[in-house]
């Protein structure tokens, strides 16, 4: 080989060797990145990550997701509200099943009701449950509050107030009754910020998955659109970087052959 071939062989082989360089410089971060959220990703069940709960307020907002405002009844020195998921709770004691939302709530003196979609709760003062009230039992359809006054325990329904005997579980036509003593319901209101903290403590509300997170990263999807193109990009980078190696190694045996 002459020595102009020569010349020209290295400066060839050291051209790829900078661009191989500098493609692989350019994707590090993104190949570390991929290569530890694959492994997690291989290693979910071990690892629990499905069973993470991630509830950030910027997380939140980065997937669109509103996180809720928690809220509920203060009734006779306690607070009774729910978790957001099946759990009706006194204070910081879960006390009863109770399916979404809390509509609303009401006390007299020696029992607590809870209007929840699914029934209408009767606790004792302490927070023992006593009965559930259920569309089965002859809870109307379509409650939409429970009032104490006077008291007595009424429930709004469409078909109008009715009077409840939380010993016999009896309703009786009250409108009358009702608009006479004119008591509103109890209006929902902010929840404490130690009952705040116990909520989120006990991962209640919305939240996602910290497998979730890893598998968007390992997409690129965390980052829309854009993201699923610079992983694409990388993809391809890693191709040309294969390319460009194999080059490099066949042109410098080539050399030390000649």
């Amino acid at each position: 080989m002459n020595k102009d071939t020569s010349v020209n062989s290295l400066n060839l082989l050291k051209k790829h060797v900078q661009w191989h360089r500098r493609i692989g410089l350019s994707i590090f971060v993104f190949l570390v990145v991929l290569a530890i959220t694959g492994v997690a990703l291989n290693h979910t069940s071990a690892l629990r990550l499905d069973r993470v709960s991630l509830s950030n307020s910027w997380l939140l907002s980065w997937y669109g997701i509103e996180k809720p405002s928690f809220s509920g009844f203060s009734l006779n020195h306690h607070w009774l509200y729910h978790d957001d998921n099946e759990y009706l709770i006194l204070d910081m004691n879960p006390v009863a099943l109770c399916q979404p939302p809390l509509i609303s709530a009401a006390s007299n003196e020696t029992r607590m009701f809870a209007l929840c979609a699914d029934s209408l709760v009767i606790l004792s003062a302490n927070g023992e449950l006593i009965e559930k009230f259920t569309n089965f039992d002859g809870l109307p359809n379509g409650t939409s509050a429970v009032i104490s006054a006077s008291g007595g325990i009424y429930l709004l329904a469409e078909t109008g107030a009715m009077q409840f005997n939380s010993d016999t579980l009896a309703l009786t036509p009250a409108a009358d009754t009702l608009d006479k003593v004119g008591q509103p319901a109890i209006a929902s209101q902010p929840l404490p910020r130690p009952l705040m903290q116990y909520l989120q403590q006990q991962g209640s509300g919305p939240s996602v998955s910290l497998e979730t997170v890893i598998l968007d990263l390992h997409s690129g999807r965390f980052f829309g659109q854009i993201g699923v193109w610079v992983v694409d990009i990388v993809g391809l980078l890693i191709i040309v970087l294969s390319i460009t190696g194999l080059s490099v190694w066949v042109k410098r045996s080539r050399i030390n052959r000649e």
